[in-house]
């Protein structure tokens, strides 16, 4: 079961080793000994990954393909890939956030982000964990 749900921001700040919010998020869900999965959404990973270096862009890759990790790649199938663009091109700031949440309205998980005020245009409160804070 996807328990939280890492955006676009929260990979680039994982990868960019900025700040330690999302790989303590990552720490606290491997602990629990694989009873949960963070979800990484194709979309984020792919509007991550151009924008990082080389050693970043491995750190990236090694968390969404870890073999024995709790990390899971969600894809972005059929109609999903209109409602995604939509809320990307809605949401102020071009964080391409979308897809992740369109996964976590769907499996009842937790955002994990650096872009909590978009998110909160979407999700409820209880449903965002502002990395920020």
């Amino acid at each position: 079961m996807v328990r939280v749900v890492l955006d676009t921001t929260a990979l680039l700040a994982y990868s960019q080793l900025r700040g330690m919010a999302a790989a303590e998020l990552v720490a606290m869900v491997e602990e629990e000994g694989g009873a949960a999965l963070v979800g990484i959404p194709a979309a984020c990973f792919q509007a991550a990954y151009p924008q990082l270096q080389d050693d970043e862009r491995a750190r990236l890759t090694e968390l969404a393909t870890k073999v024995e990790g709790v990390t899971v790649i969600l894809p972005l199938v059929g109609g999903d890939t209109v409602e995604v663009a939509v809320l990307d091109d809605r949401l102020p700031g071009g964080k391409q956030i979308g897809h992740a949440i369109v996964e976590a309205q769907r499996r009842g998980a937790h955002l994990a982000t650096y872009a909590a005020s978009q998110a909160l245009q979407e999700l409820p409160p209880d449903s965002v964990l502002d990395l920020a804070e």
